[in-house]
């Protein structure tokens, strides 16, 4: 893969996805190429996400890196959510009981907070490049106070 506006390092450091901070994963949660491809399905689908804008970004050519970052975690961790909860097994000994796989609650409310935050932040950017493509940029005469 080309080189993403956001680094894997980055990624996992606004998330605090360090193997020191993972106890009981005693590794990062995510492979490389598990953030890779979230970067991939991210774009896309702010690509295909109405209205169209003819602009096809990439990932090397995605231009808003928080927006990469939030939508990268929020898919992470909702398709983290499928395989806790596919793996989860509670059971219980002797009036000890365990469940070391329940996080897909946690993972799921997570994810679509990220999720729901990247979707209205992608339609809005959207929105405003149809918008300037129909009727051009106007700036306002208040952009010109900031330079004196």
């Amino acid at each position: 893969m080309a080189q993403s506006i956001i680094t894997e390092k980055e990624l996992r450091l606004w998330a605090m996805d360090r193997p020191e901070l993972n106890t009981l994963v005693e590794n990062v949660r995510f492979t490389p190429e598990d953030i890779e491809q979230a970067c991939i399905n991210v774009v896309d689908y702010f690509n295909i996400l109405p209205p169209p804008n003819n602009f096809g970004y990439t990932v090397e050519t995605f231009p808003f890196r928080s927006l990469l970052a939030i939508g990268v975690w929020g898919w992470l961790l909702r398709g983290a959510a499928i395989g806790e909860a596919s793996n989860q097994l509670d059971y219980a000994v002797e009036n000890v009981q365990i469940n070391d796989r329940a996080k897909a609650e946690l993972f799921t409310n997570l994810g679509n907070t990220f999720w729901m935050e990247f979707k209205e932040l992608a339609q809005g950017i959207k929105l405003t490049q149809s918008l300037n493509k129909v009727y051009g940029v106007k700036h306002s005469e208040y952009i010109w106070s900031r330079r004196i």
